[in-house]
């Protein structure tokens, strides 16, 4: 009887470590967010839309072996970009997501983007390959400063600028990390270019979210600013693939299948029950990981521009879609209607006197908490 249990026990031990390694390699890919761009009077046609299903289903089978693809099919052009450290798999999981985002999201839109931690995916009735583009744009950055304000950023804009200068001449993508101070504190950072773009076009993008980083996120302790062209973030946790680190491939089975009786038998259990003890210590670690993530993501503010945009969400990395045209803005208890406001970002910038510190009250779930000069708001 222990005998026939025990036979019964191995396929579904097998199973069982199988499918956790479908889990781990299947992971969703974060969402970050999206626009839905085309212009509320040119919506797209049955024929359009039908045009851009098929496009969109070519692009997804070609991101089983390509981390860069564009393509065009009657007048409409896509484009699919995977971070340059992050695997095949990872890569066609994250642009089929992003296809079936962006097909339910925008249904009537001729143009839309959309951006995951893995990967951006975009498409439009306009060219714009090899065209640098820095709008929409995307600000996040975490509601926390860094630990150790008397630190600050001592390196941080060393790092941000070796990186920049290096990524126009090096696959478009380079990341690196820096230790701070004495202590075993790491800082690590990533820029990446649009593949289309040329050096000049690469480079120009990138100083250019340098230069924004000085009035937004320069002092906090993890930021990304994102575009159609170009990327840049900066974390104080590894948030990419570390290849130096990587494990060798295994060298290959000199026995051969099937050869050695008993000893293959051994070598079965011995191979599971390492697996089986590595992907525990995988599973604890990602979990871990993951838990701080998702804590730093929910700590984040986001501000979208594109005719500019300010969110603000309690949402954390699922924010709800806004239009680019407008911030959606709920006045407090003068306002009795209970209407939802719309005011352009030039109104509420005015009215926080540029979200300036004198005008910050604090910090709370949503982020960053301003007071208003409600005499600047006329809707």
């Amino acid at each position: 009887m222990k005998k026939t249990m025990n036979s019964l026990y191995k396929p579904i031990y097998l199973i069982t470590i199988f499918e956790l390694i479908s889990f781990i390699a299947c992971q969703s890919p974060t969402y970050n967010y999206h626009f839905c761009l085309g212009p509320g009077n040119d919506t797209a046609t049955a024929s359009y839309k039908s045009d851009l299903t098929l496009l969109l289903d070519y692009m997804s089978s070609n991101a089983s072996d390509k981390s860069f693809y564009n393509d065009s099919l009657n007048g409409i052009y896509s484009l699919f970009l995977c971070r340059g450290d992050v695997s095949s798999d990872v890569c066609r999981v994250c642009v089929s997501n992003a296809s079936q985002t962006l097909t339910q999201t925008c249904p009537s839109d001729k143009r839309a983007i959309i951006w995951y931690d893995q990967c951006l995916f975009r498409y439009s009735n306009i060219n714009f390959l090899g065209q640098l583009e820095l709008y929409p744009r995307l600000f996040m950055w975490s509601a926390l400063n860094n630990t150790s304000p008397e630190e600050g950023d001592i390196g941080t804009r060393g790092l941000l600028y070796s990186l920049v200068s290096q990524a126009p001449y090096k696959n478009m993508f380079q990341t690196n990390e820096m230790v701070v101070g004495n202590g075993p504190g790491c800082r690590y950072g990533l820029v990446q270019c649009s593949i289309d773009l040329d050096v000049d076009g690469c480079s120009t993008c990138l100083r250019e979210l340098l230069n924004q980083t000085e009035d937004c996120c320069i002092g906090r302790s993890g930021w990304r600013i994102l575009t159609p062209s170009c990327c840049i973030r900066y974390e104080m946790y590894p948030f990419y693939e570390q290849t130096s680190n990587l494990p060798g491939s295994a060298p290959e089975n000199e026995g051969g299948v099937g050869k050695g009786g008993k000893s293959t038998r051994k070598n079965t259990i011995i191979t599971a029950s390492s697996l089986a003890g590595f992907l525990a210590s995988v599973l604890v670690a990602g979990f871990s990981y993951y838990s701080s993530l998702v804590n730093i993501i929910a700590q984040y503010s986001v501000e979208g521009t594109s005719h500019e945009i300010l969110k603000r969400s309690s949402q954390g990395s699922k924010p709800a879609h806004l239009t680019e045209e407008s911030i959606h803005l709920h006045l407090s208890d003068e306002d009795r209607s209970g209407d939802l406001h719309h005011f352009n970002l030039a109104t509420i910038q005015t009215a926080t006197n540029n979200f300036s510190r004198e005008n910050k009250l604090g910090e709370g779930g949503f982020g960053p908490v301003y007071k208003v000069e409600t005499s600047s708001l006329i809707y």
